[in-house]
């Protein structure tokens, strides 16, 4: 899954990261009022999201002007895939898991490739 082990994880239900000012790990439920304040925080760059659909990395995006965009990332045949997810504000558990779907979709429909 993530390749950096301190990145804060997310599944279908909650967001686990370790919140440095307590020195402890936090638990969030994805979709509360309280995930949404998390994605908008300045220090919020990235979460790993693993669910039964699938598993993508998310980045933060700063555009030029001043709007912060979410994208999903995965790793597929040897490339990088990247796709939309959408301000903050649209986060929802039920879009996390449309991406990673798609996500898994894309990696299903990959021809095999043979060794000779």
């Amino acid at each position: 899954m993530p390749r950096n082990p301190d990145i804060p994880k997310a599944d279908h239900q909650y967001l686990r990261y370790h919140n440095h000012r307590s020195s402890g790990d936090e638990l969030i439920q994805v979709g509360s009022k309280r995930w949404f304040e998390w994605l908008t925080l300045d220090n919020t760059r990235s979460f790993a999201f693993e669910s039964y659909q699938g598993h993508f990395t998310a980045r933060k995006e700063n555009k030029q002007r001043g709007s912060a965009y979410w994208y999903a990332y995965r790793w597929l045949n040897g490339k990088t895939t990247k796709v939309y997810l959408g301000t903050s504000d649209k986060l929802t558990r039920d879009r996390l898991n449309e991406v990673a779907i798609r996500l898994s979709k894309q990696q299903l429909s990959l021809p095999v490739v043979e060794g000779g």
